[in-house]
């Protein structure tokens, strides 16, 4: 059976920021259902590095509200020392590590082997792949990095006839079971967590090229387009002459929020630019004028032009400044050398993406999970707007 996805769910990357998606989906597919007394369950499920394990993990109870609580009690009990460990000699052999090849699990920042024990000894990967077998879920796309070329991967489970997706130039697709390596590979950050070898291919995060994966929703042909980003939509200071040199630890964090450049901004502007020519059209030119102009532009269109429901959902407060807020070396369950790290990338009390991004501790995860749930919950009359229009648009 080949089925035609109508809603999709999109899942941002961000490390431990993934606690605050935790919180946001809490609301909308768990206390909201019972709210409007219809179920919310996406048809496909689009997420790139932290976003893909959370996609995965709401697919396997999709329409089911317990995967809500189970995604929200996973972050909040969560320690560092269920992700990964730096020893004390880590500390020495670090720079090594980073210089010197070629990359395993022994060559990379941290050691993350307990994050890839948990993904493959406790995560409900038959509950997921019943989901997809089933038709409970039509599809779960998740987005890695191909180191070797650069190239956007995206891995595929599901009833998605190949042919029907639209092809996008400079992404690699693969319709494969995922399982998970998939899942690690998406989420592994460059020089914090080893590459995956996926098919003799090592594989890194997903959100280098492609953090918050819209595209492939798009290109398979949903028209209702649920986001849930990890940033602060942080408007740059001006420049000035005094400011101070920043830190090792805020250079990493400003660097790494470099490599994982989101253009969602732009994704959402474009979407709501074509969304408005399209409506300006049909009310000039009559309900015929989508067709009329998908036809005149042919070939020339990437994509077929077609109005997107869409609504995204931010957080309202600058997840790095509230891991600094929230930063404990005392509390957090990891090695002596992990804390030391840690305090390290902390740095001197200024705001740090870099913890953001590691702090993987309830202390953290706890805040920005109910910061996640707010905000959802505040933007209730949104939420439930798009809804309906999702289920007008489906004859629902």
């Amino acid at each position: 059976m080949v089925l035609n996805p109508k809603f999709a769910l999109v899942l941002a990357g961000g490390g431990a920021r993934g606690a605050y998606e935790a919180g946001v989906l809490r609301f909308i597919l768990g206390d909201l259902p019972r709210r409007i007394g219809h179920p919310i369950r996406a048809d496909l499920i689009c997420g790139s590095s932290v976003g893909g394990l959370n996609g995965a993990a709401i697919g396997a109870w999709n329409g089911d509200p317990t995967g809500c609580q189970e995604l929200s009690a996973f972050w909040t009990g969560l320690s560092v020392a269920d992700i990964y460990k730096f020893e004390a000699l880590d500390l020495l052999r670090s720079p090594m590590r980073l210089m010197r090849g070629p990359a395993h699990d022994e060559l990379a920042w941290v050691d993350a082997r307990p994050l890839h024990g948990v993904m493959r000894e406790f995560f409900p990967w038959q509950q997921l792949w019943d989901a997809i077998d089933q038709h409970k879920l039509h599809a779960l796309v998740l987005t890695a990095t191909d180191v070797s070329t650069g190239q956007i991967v995206q891995f595929i489970d599901g009833a998605i006839d190949p042919d029907s997706i639209e092809n996008h130039h400079g992404i690699h697709r693969e319709h494969t079971r995922i399982r998970p390596e998939h899942v690690l590979a998406s989420c592994a950050i460059p020089f914090l967590f080893p590459p995956i070898n996926i098919g003799g291919r090592p594989m890194v995060d997903g959100s280098l090229r492609q953090n918050t994966p819209i595209s492939p929703a798009l290109r398979m042909g949903a028209d209702n387009v649920l986001v849930v980003g990890t940033r602060f939509p942080r408007v740059a200071p001006p420049p000035s002459d005094d400011d101070p040199m920043p830190s090792t630890p805020a250079l990493l964090g400003k660097a790494l929020n470099s490599l994982l450049l989101d253009p969602l901004h732009q994704d959402m502007a474009r979407i709501d630019l074509i969304n408005g020519i399209l409506e300006a059209g049909e009310a000039e030119f009559g309900e015929t004028f989508v067709d009329r102009l998908n036809g005149q532009l042919g070939e020339k269109l990437t994509r077929q032009l077609r109005p997107v429901n869409t609504l995204c959902i931010l957080p309202s407060e600058d997840l790095g400044k509230v891991a600094m807020t929230t930063w404990d070396p005392k509390s957090i369950d990891a090695t002596k050398g992990t804390r030391f790290m840690l305090s390290k990338v902390a740095g001197n009390g200024e705001e740090s993406d870099l913890l953001s991004y590691l702090l993987f501790d309830g202390s953290y995860t706890q805040v920005i999970e109910d910061l996640g749930y707010n905000d959802a919950r505040n933007r209730e009359t949104e939420i439930i707007s798009f809804v309906e229009r999702m289920l007008e648009s489906q004859g629902s």
